[in-house]
Parts: C-alpha cells; structure tokens; sequence
C-alpha cells in the first residue's frame, strides 16, 4: 500500500505549479488523472520530444512526449478534453463526483466561468477537495494582476536582496515562484484529506505564489530592516555572519560558510596569516567586516584546487563544497545511492532515455514512491471514460463527433 492509495486526483493544471504539485502526490500513490485541453499547454512545445522513432527537435507526434511532461507528468493517466464544449465539461463533472481532490492553477474566475467555481464543485461532490493556485489569490486588490515566477520574486522583496552591490537585483536562478507554491498546495492537500478523514467533509485549499515568496523571506528581521534600511546586497553572503560566501579557487569556486565562533576557531588555524587575530573571534568584528575577512578566506582558497580546499576544510568539520555545475547529479555516487535522479522512461519504448526526472525528496522507511512513465498526449482518455464513468464506444464516439476531446 502507497500513502495516497485510493486517492483519485483530477489534475486540471499546466505548466509548472500544478503539475509539479500534482506529480507529487502521484509518487505518494495517488491516481492522477491529467486533464489536457486539445493539443496540451506550452509545456509540450518544449523540445526535445522523445517517442518511439526517438528523440526529435522538430514536429512533435501523436506518441511522443515533450521534456516538460516527461518529468511531470509520471505518474498520471493522460486525457484529453475541450472544456470549451459541453461534452468535454460533461465529463469533467462526472470525473468530479468519482474524484477526491482537484487541482487547477488558472487565473482566478476561469474555472468558475466554465460552470465550476467553489460553490458548484461543493454542490456536485462535498467530499471533494479543490486546490487553486493563483499568483495572489482570488480575493483582494491584486487579484487579477498577471504573474509568473520572476515577478512574484520582484514584488514579494526576494530579488531586492538578491545580487552583488554594484550590480541589479536579481531573480533566483530556480522557478522558486512557481515551485515553492506546488509544494505548499500538496501539503495543503495532504491536510484538507485528513481533516476530511476526521469529518467527511471537503474544503478549498487556497496557495497563492505571492504568499509562497513572503514565507521564504521572512526568516530575516524584516520589519527592523524598513526602520533601519535595507542591508546592501553582498552576492553570496550574509549580513549576519561570517565567513559565509563563495571564493575563487585557482580552477573554479567553493562555497564555504562558517560564521559561528566554533567554527571559525577550527578554520582560522588553517588559514593561518591574518586569519589568527584575535580580533576575528568575535562574530560581530567578522559580520562587519567581511570585505576584510573575505580577502584572508581567499588568499588561502586562491592557490588552491576546489578538491584541495573541499578536503582540508572539510576534515575540520566546517561546511564547505564545490560550486558544482547543475548536472553535477547525474555523476554523484551519494546522488545515486540516495536514488534522488531516475531515468526517464516512455511507455513505448523497452530502454529508458537518456534523461533523468528528480524523485519526491522524501524518503518513507516503507512506502513505495515509484512513478509510471509519462504518456503520450490524451493516451488515457478513452481507457479512462470507460472503466470509471462506464461510457460505451457510441457514447465516447458522439462526444468526440461534438468537440470534446478537440
């Protein structure tokens, strides 16, 4: 038995939040259904496409799958439907009784200008759970302003700390807009469950990206920062301590931190020189004047190798690493023994790909968080109308002669 087992989710999202939430709670063992309008989202414009002739840069096909959902789709059934006309909604409702959660990440009023806002999803199945990811919500003054990731971090004040003093702020280099509310929706829906557990009834989970961003930002004293103004940017390190930055090697970069006196009195010796004045044992002297210090840290990491600095510094016992390039995982054997990266797999062909997905990174002392691979774009509809709302061959084909699937 999976955690999310018996679970069936309709995943009526695109792009990124949703899908990545949705993706999730498939490696959890719930049944994901993903519901696609005709020809998918832009996500499966994304090259390359990989299907049973291989990988191609050029015209997707009806069995091959773009990048995007090669990832975030494992684990999902894949439909297709118009929900522009009214037998593709006609399913939709009836997929909606027999489902326990759904999940859409629109801009706010569209699904209920489709006939299924709050209130009509309620009305058709009290158990079920609606989870909504907007950029601000769907209420208040920001409500229907545009969003996607680079501007939730600029409005939410994550990229006006990020960046070098002399030069822009600037976004950080991973969609956190977009994936940080994925994941606060799939504990959302983890909740809403065992509250229905307790008393049968279903809810709304409400994530907007903006407060997503506010959560990540306020573990700083904010509020003193707007009294007292705003610490410049300093790139990689921190107002609060130090060492705690990137130094240049004589082949690359190391990021090293160690901005508590425990840890500086075990690397001062190894630095040596400078490094041994007694004035550096106080942690305000070395927060204060990093400039200073970061010159002593780099005098030693310059004549170095990133191996040599990684091996020294870290048999004291101070954190330190490489600053590794993104693929750095797919050669790590501590990468490969935690088992964070699979291959890529697509449903038509015996050998994998030769790309890696992330695994949910979490890891259960007994359940299973293995995925199916991806399907094809829509390889699940008629499979799917059959054996969980009992649709005939006729029935399936007067809905497609009307325009449901597109």
């Amino acid at each position: 038995m999976r955690p999310l087992s018996g679970v069936r989710v309709i995943d009526l999202s695109r792009v990124v939040a949703g899908p990545t939430c949705c993706f999730w709670l498939a490696s959890l063992g719930a049944e994901v259904l993903r519901i696609e309008a005709p020809g998918g989202d832009v996500s499966w414009q994304t090259r390359p496409f990989i299907g049973p002739e291989g990988e191609s840069n050029t015209q997707l096909t009806d069995r091959d799958i773009a990048m995007s959902p090669l990832r975030k789709a494992r684990g999902k059934r894949s439909l297709v439907l118009d929900l522009r006309s009214p037998g593709g909604r006609e399913v939709l409702a009836k997929l909606i009784d027999v489902s326990d959660v759904l999940i859409e990440n629109f801009k706010p009023g569209t699904l209920a200008r489709l006939g299924f806002d709050a209130a009509a999803l309620e009305a058709r199945n009290p158990r079920l759970i609606y989870a909504t990811i907007t950029g601000y919500g769907h209420d208040g003054p920001y409500r229907d302003k545009p969003s996607m990731d680079p501007i939730v971090q600029a409005m939410s004040g994550l990229m006006a700390k990020t960046g070098f003093t002399d030069g822009p702020p600037t976004r950080v280099g991973a969609t956190v807009g977009d994936q940080l509310p994925g994941m606060w929706a799939a504990l959302g829906v983890l909740a809403a469950l065992r509250q229905r557990d307790l008393d049968g009834r279903g809810q709304v989970v409400d994530v907007a990206m903006i407060d997503a961003m506010l959560a990540l930002l306020w573990d700083e004293p904010i509020d003193q920062y707007e009294d007292m103004g705003m610490p410049e940017r300093i790139g990689n390190g921190d107002p609060r301590g130090a060492p705690f930055d990137t130094f240049r090697t004589n082949d690359g970069w190391v990021a090293l931190a160690a901005p508590a006196n425990s840890q500086w009195v075990k690397l001062a010796p190894l630095l040596g020189g400078a490094a041994l004045d007694e004035k550096w044992l106080d942690h305000h002297t070395r927060a204060r004047e990093q400039a200073t210090l970061n010159e002593i840290v780099n005098a030693f990491t310059n004549v170095r190798s990133s191996e040599q600095v990684v091996r020294e510094v870290e048999a004291l016992g101070v954190p330190v690493s490489a600053v590794n390039p993104p693929w750095w995982g797919r050669h790590d054997p501590h990468i490969a023994h935690r088992g964070s990266l699979e291959r890529l797999r697509h449903p038509d062909i015996d050998e994998p790909t030769g790309y890696l997905g992330t695994m949910l990174p979490i890891r259960f002392s007994r359940a299973d968080i293995s995925t199916t691979p991806a399907e094809p774009l829509g390889a699940s509809t008629e499979s799917v109308l059959q054996e969980l709302l009992g649709y005939e061959t006729t029935e399936i084909d007067a809905l497609r002669a009307g325009g449901a699937f597109g």
